[in-house]
Formats: C-alpha cells, sequence, structure tokens
C-alpha cells in the first residue's frame, strides 16, 4: 500500500466495521448446496473515524469516505474470509480462510456490507462456534460474545485535514476479511451472523421468539404508556381551552366597560366644547351710544380718565369693539379719538 503525502509506507490495513444487532440480518439464499451457509455482515462505515486504529495504521485511526467506498467496495467480491482459533478468534489468520465473499454493497444507512457463504460442510466447527457465541449475546446482552468482521486490503492514505492522529483512505483494494469478536475490532459496534440452509426460514430460534416477544411486549407497554399520555394531555388541553375561553369573555367584557367609558368621556368633552362655542359665538345685544357719551367716558383727549396720558389708544379702540355698535358709529369714534390726541399733542 502507497501513502500520499506523507513518508511512512503502510503495508497493509485490517479494520473493523460499523454493524447491526443479528436479529435484523437477513441472508442471501445459497439453495440447497451442502457446504454453502450463508452469511451476511456490515464490513464498516463509512465518513467516520474507526473506534481505534487497525493493524498497519500506526497507530492512528482511519476513515474511508462513501466516494471512495463506492469506488473501490467490489474489489473485496471473491476474497475469502478467515477466522483465528489459535488467537482467540481476536485477531486474523489469512492461511485459514473459511467462507468467500460474493456480494459487496453500501446502503443508504452509511454501511458497507458484504454478503457471502461459509464452507460450512468442511467447516461445521465454525458455523457452530459463530451461532453459539452470538447467540449468548443476544440473549444474555454479553457483547464480547458478539461477533463482527474485520476487513483486510492495501490501501493508499494521507493524513486527514480536520483530526490528529486520522488517516484518510483515498483508495483501497480488499484483500480480504476476518471472521472476530466485534471488540477485538477498530470498529467495535460490528456483527456478523451466519445461517445453517436447511432451516425453515420461518421458524425461530428459542433466542429470536424471546427477543421478538420482549420487543412486542416493549411497544405494547410504550404504546400503553402513549395512550395514557396522551388521555391526561387531552384533558390539560380541555381544561386550557376553557381557562382561555374565561379569560377571552373577561377581557371582552373589560374591553366593553372601557369602550363605554371612552365613549362618555368623548361626549361630555364634546357637550363642553359645543357650549364654549356657542357662548363665544352668541351675538351680544347692539347697543347704540353717541358718541359724545363715549368721549365723556373716556375723557377729552378720547383716553380713559384713570390714565395719565394719550398712550391708551389702543385700550379705546379695543373698549369699543366690545361695544357690539355699528361699523360706522365704531369707526367714527375711533377718528374722533385719534383727532383729539392730535389736538392734544399739538397744543
Amino acid at each position: 500500500m502507497r501513502r500520499k503525502g506523507v513518508s511512512t509506507i503502510l503495508a497493509k490495513l485490517k479494520l473493523g466495521n460499523s454493524a447491526m444487532p443479528v436479529k435484523h440480518f437477513s441472508l442471501s439464499d445459497t439453495g440447497t448446496h451442502p457446504n454453502k451457509v450463508p452469511f451476511k455482515c456490515a464490513l464498516f462505515a463509512v465518513d467516520v473515524p474507526s473506534d481505534g486504529p487497525p493493524g498497519g495504521a500506526g497507530g492512528k485511526k482511519i476513515r474511508i469516505s462513501s466516494s471512495v467506498c463506492d469506488k473501490y467496495l467490489q474489489t473485496f467480491v471473491g476474497m475469502a474470509l478467515n477466522i483465528d482459533y489459535a488467537n482467540g478468534m481476536a485477531d486474523h489468520d489469512p492461511r485459514f480462510k473459511v467462507a468467500v465473499i460474493d456480494k459487496a454493497y453500501r446502503s443508504l444507512d452509511g454501511m458497507a456490507w458484504i454478503e457471502g457463504y461459509i464452507y460450512g460442510k468442511d467447516f461445521p466447527d465454525v458455523v457452530a462456534t459463530i451461532r453459539y457465541y452470538n447467540g449468548l449475546a443476544a440473549e444474555y446482552n454479553w457483547s464480547e460474545y458478539q461477533f463482527g468482521a474485520s476487513l483486510e486490503m492495501d490501501a493508499a492514505v494521507q493524513d486527514a485535514v480536520d483530526m490528529e492522529d486520522l488517516l484518510d483512505v483515498i483508495e483501497f483494494c480488499g484483500t480480504g476479511a476476518a471472521i472476530l469478536f466485534a471488540e477485538a475490532a477498530a470498529f467495535k459496534q460490528t456483527s456478523f451472523a451466519a445461517r445453517n440452509q436447511k432451516e425453515d426460514e420461518n421458524d425461530m430460534k428459542p433466542e429470536e421468539l424471546k427477543a421478538l416477544q420482549d420487543s412486542i411486549k416493549s411497544v405494547t407497554e410504550g404504546m400503553t404508556t402513549i395512550t395514557a399520555g396522551m388521555q391526561t394531555l387531552t384533558t390539560k388541553i380541555g381544561t386550557i381551552e376553557t381557562d382561555v375561553a374565561g379569560i377571552k369573555a373577561g377581557n371582552a367584557q373589560q374591553e366593553q366597560k372601557t369602550e363605554l367609558q371612552l365613549a362618555q368621556e368623548r361626549a361630555q368633552k364634546a357637550e363642553e366644547k359645543l357650549a364654549a362655542l356657542e357662548a363665544a359665538n352668541k351675538e351680544p345685544k347692539r347697543k347704540t351710544v353717541a358718541a359724545g357719551e363715549t368721549l365723556s367716558k373716556f375723557g377729552k383727549a378720547g383716553v380713559s380718565s384713570e390714565t395719565e396720558d394719550g398712550t391708551e389708544y389702543a385700550s379705546f379702540c379695543a373698549a369699543v369693539d366690545k361695544m357690539g355698535l355699528d361699523t360706522t358709529e365704531s369707526i367714527g369714534l375711533k377718528l374722533k379719538a385719534r383727532r383729539q390726541l392730535a389736538e392734544k399733542e399739538a397744543n
């Protein structure tokens, strides 16, 4: 394997895959061949770093993008799976091949999947071992006994730009995979399932039946809880609606009261303005006053006797205006007053 952008050459990467629970696997149909036991597993997850460093990665985690996966995943077709009994099924043993891959694809949930068959007649102990430990893992939730798969490939990698101690695989060629315990893989959440093709596909193992029953029970209990919650919510909503209706009614009454008060205040102000206008526009009684009486009131100079100079001509004119005289009389008095002021100044 060559490495682009770094000097270290990595010969081979061995990495685990992300996976799904065994009971969810739908295994491929291999007919009735006595030496073919179908298997299916999620080989690795795309676009996410591995949980740990795979062998050959120099202690760094690796990441395979979906685009790289789509381009090179088919190189695994025809390759074999091995199992390492000597190391407790926790490593690779490429010389002890027990299965072959005949299909590889990427699912919409971001997993790279492989399918194929184990040589069940040649390696019945392998089939029995996988099914036994997977059964324990499913029945007792012992994740340490869950089988998974770890891939083998020649790859070109480069340092990731967004994370330290992470290598991005930019191209690869799949050379095989190993069946091992999931906890020994670089991706810890990995699964591997196999079954005997002679079993009725409609028959369920005891542990699978129990898991299904537990799931149904859990769903039923959940639905009961949801129903009770919905009833409580409905009751609360009814109470809230009643409260809201009461608040709206109270607000409506308050708004009506406020509007009535405002109307009354506006009416009162309008009446006051009308009265003021009527008082201002009311025509006073007209008076006919002789010019002599007016001059007598303001003195011979045409000014008020209460003043000592003739500067009260403006006051005199204002007083004449308030008397409501005819225009002719008003102008005549004002002109006469002006003449008398002029004569006074001349003397």
